[in-house]
Formats: structure tokens, C-alpha cells, sequence
């Protein structure tokens, strides 16, 4: 059976399939070796594992250390069924772990692409970027998705050098990932921390999609936003109709998320409150129609639309006369709108 025993105070990891592990060769035989993965129990390579690993079994020699991989819990006589590890094979990951702890950008050469992304190489070993991990100036905008056009796109970039971040690998699954855009994420986020949600930007039309507007919110660095088809008016939703690649439009922006920015059009209802907050902010001077006062507490000033309040000069005002307010308070979601009167001492 295999052994769990442990020493007083000592915490042993719990193995997994897939976990490596340190153990030490005990008997080498023709077909099959066995290795000692105290305090866990005896480990065996045999059967196909044991052709696999032919070259490092030659390697090593009775007595010596090695590392194993966990395949199965019983091999059928109570051992448990491994497979050797190659250590230059794990020092690499070991490389790749700290290069990525240390979030350090590697300039690499693109081998391959395929629809989903490219792939490079670090330390003898394949890593993948995914499409959607590359930079907006690389990312393949083709209509609808066109699978074709995608890999002719992301084809341009073999034999070319890109600048990457690891953002994930597993030794077990021999999985490595890299991003182009985490390289330029804390300048991107600088640019970004200048927006505020409800802000209208000016935006360019970068792509048109079934389900929305690709825009471009800065141009150095390029950063990317999207209008989704739910954030676009009705009487605009025609979107090869109402817009074309290369047009600056306004938007506003209603989230963002590290460097990516979501934003809508639906300020262009007619919703006067949306077309207000679009054109307005606390400090602007506008001008208004008193449509109601309330004795000396407060007067209600229209403004193309929108209502507000005015509880300052009330006695220099009157019903039906127009005046100059600056917006002292200005809430989008409560809707709700504050004003002073503008006399000659402000």
C-alpha cells in the first residue's frame, strides 16, 4: 500500500495527478524503474512511460535524485504510476515562473499564426497570444469575423518581433500565454484615469459589427472602445447606414475596465436629460426660463427640457423671464440640477 506517514510537525503536500515531485531511484530494471517518494511511497515506470522516457531513465542511475510526475494513484501493486520529469524541462519553467513575477517584457519572434493567435517561443518552450491579448494596432478588425481575413492579418506578423508579458502558464498542461497589451496596461490606465463616466469624448470609428461600433478613444497609444448595438438610438441602429469607418463622432463613456472602454450614443435620444448632461457640467453659465416660484424658498428654472432648481436671488427674479445660472450641482443619475442666479458680484 502506499504509505501517508509523516513526521511530527511536518506538513507533507497533498498529491494531485499532474503534481511533480522529488523522489530518488531505488531499482532500475529492464522494462521498469522504481523510485522512492518518501513519505508518500514507491513510484513505477513502466509500460509506455517507460519507452518515453527511455533516454532520461539512461541518464540516471540507481541511488540518484530525480524528478516525477504523478500519473495514477495504484499501478495495480499498490505503487503509484509516475513518469520522469526532465530537469532542463522544469528548470525552463522555473524561468519562465520568475520572468513573470517579475512581470518582465520579452521581446520575442512570432514561429507561427493561426486564427486564435500567434505563437512564440521561450526557453525551447511554445507559448501562445491569443487575438484578443494583442494591441489594438495589431488586432485583426475585419468584417463580421472573417476567419480568412483574420489569418491573413495575424500571417503578417511571423518572422517579426512583438513585445509580451507572461499573464499565465502551467508546467502540467504544457500551456504558456503571453499578452502584447499587457505591456502598455499601466499607460494605458494612466491615459484612461483622465476620462470620467457620462463624459463625452470624441471618438473614430474604427470597425462596424453586427453588434456594435469599434471606435478609437486615443490614438498614441491607440486605445480602443466599443458602442454596443444596445447603447445605440433606435433611429440609428441601421449601423452601414449611419456611420462609416473613419468618422469622428461624440460618445459618451459609460465604463471603464483596465484599457478597455465601453461607450454609448443613446445621449442622442430624446431624452433631454441625456442631450443636457452630454453638453453640460458644474460651472458652465447657461441660460434659462423661470417657470415656477414658490415664494421665497425656491424657483424652478427650464432648460431646453430639463428642470432644475434655483434657491439663491429669489427676489431678483421673476415667472416667465429668462436669466443666466451657473450649474452649481449637476447629479446625471439622480437627474437632478442645482443653479445660482448669476448677478454682477459673481
Amino acid at each position: 500500500m502506499n504509505s501517508t506517514s509523516t513526521l511530527p510537525n511536518t506538513k507533507i503536500k497533498k498529491l494531485e495527478i499532474g503534481s511533480v515531485i522529488k523522489g530518488r531511484i531505488i531499482k532500475k530494471k529492464s522494462k521498469e524503474v522504481y523510485v522512492d517518494l518518501s513519505p508518500y511511497g514507491i513510484g513505477r515506470i513502466y509500460g509506455y512511460f517507460y519507452l518515453k522516457n527511455k533516454n532520461l531513465i539512461n541518464q540516471v542511475n540507481e541511488g540518484e535524485e530525480v524528478m516525477v510526475k504523478i500519473l495514477g494513484f495504484d499501478d495495480g501493486y499498490g505503487n503509484f504510476e509516475i513518469e520522469l520529469q526532465d530537469y532542463h524541462y522544469l528548470n525552463n519553467w522555473q524561468k519562465i515562473k520568475e520572468l513573470m513575477n517579475n512581470k518582465e517584457i520579452l521581446e520575442l519572434e512570432v514561429k507561427e499564426a493561426n486564427r486564435g493567435g500567434l505563437i512564440v517561443e521561450l526557453e525551447g518552450i511554445k507559448g501562445f497570444i491569443p487575438v484578443s491579448q494583442l494591441t489594438p494596432e495589431n488586432y485583426p478588425r475585419v468584417q463580421e469575423n472573417d476567419k480568412k481575413q483574420i489569418l491573413d492579418h495575424l500571417n503578417k506578423f511571423v518572422n517579426k518581433k512583438l513585445k509580451l508579458k507572461i499573464i499565465s502558464f502551467d508546467p502540467s498542461n504544457n500551456k504558456l500565454i503571453f499578452s502584447e497589451r499587457a505591456t502598455n496596461l499601466d499607460n494605458y490606465q494612466k491615459i484612461l484615469s483622465q476620462f470620467k463616466i457620462g463624459q463625452i469624448i470624441e471618438v473614430e470609428i474604427s470597425g462596424i459589427s453586427s453588434f456594435g461600433l469599434f471606435v478609437v478613444v486615443n490614438k498614441e497609444p491607440q486605445i480602443d472602445g466599443l458602442i454596443h448595438i444596445s447603447e445605440i438610438p433606435e433611429k440609428f441602429k441601421n449601423l452601414e447606414e449611419s456611420f462609416s469607418v473613419g468618422q469622428t463622432i461624440r460618445a459618451q463613456v459609460i465604463k471603464i475596465d483596465n484599457d478597455r472602454v465601453n461607450l454609448s450614443l443613446k445621449y442622442l435620444s430624446d431624452d433631454p436629460w441625456l442631450k443636457f448632461i452630454a453638453q453640460h457640467q458644474t460651472g458652465d453659465i447657461i441660460e434659462g426660463k423661470v417657470i415656477e416660484k414658490n415664494d421665497d424658498i425656491f424657483a424652478v428654472i427650464e432648460i431646453n427640457g430639463v428642470k432644475g432648481i434655483v434657491l439663491n436671488n429669489l427676489e431678483k427674479i421673476e415667472v416667465d423671464q429668462y436669466y443666466q445660472f451657473k450649474i452649481s450641482s449637476l447629479d446625471p443619475k439622480e437627474k437632478k440640477l442645482i443653479l445660482d442666479l448669476v448677478t454682477s458680484e459673481i
